[in-house]
């Protein structure tokens, strides 16, 4: 899932690529900052819960994001996706 979450305060615009969660609640995430996007991606694996957290604190403070909090809640639970 491409997530662009919006400029905010001291937080640049952000680029995420979020994959599906696997069957331990854990996803990839490979994310660009608007600091330097010709920079390679930063690489990271994560629990989807805390992931879910982060970006809704992120909504609450109004960061934008190209998704609907209900559509990022869906991924990073594994609903609304093909089996796997």
């Amino acid at each position: 899932m491409p997530l662009l979450l919006g400029r905010l305060g001291d937080a640049h615009e952000t680029l995420l690529l979020i994959g599906i969660p696997d069957r331990d609640g854990i996803v990839h995430v490979r994310g660009w900052s608007a600091e330097d996007w010709g920079a390679a991606p930063r690489s990271r694996a994560e629990r989807a819960n805390g992931l879910l957290d982060m970006l809704e604190r992120q909504a609450e403070l109004g960061r934008s994001m190209n998704q609907s909090i209900y559509a990022i809640r869906l991924w990073l639970r594994g609903e609304g996706i093909a089996p796997r």
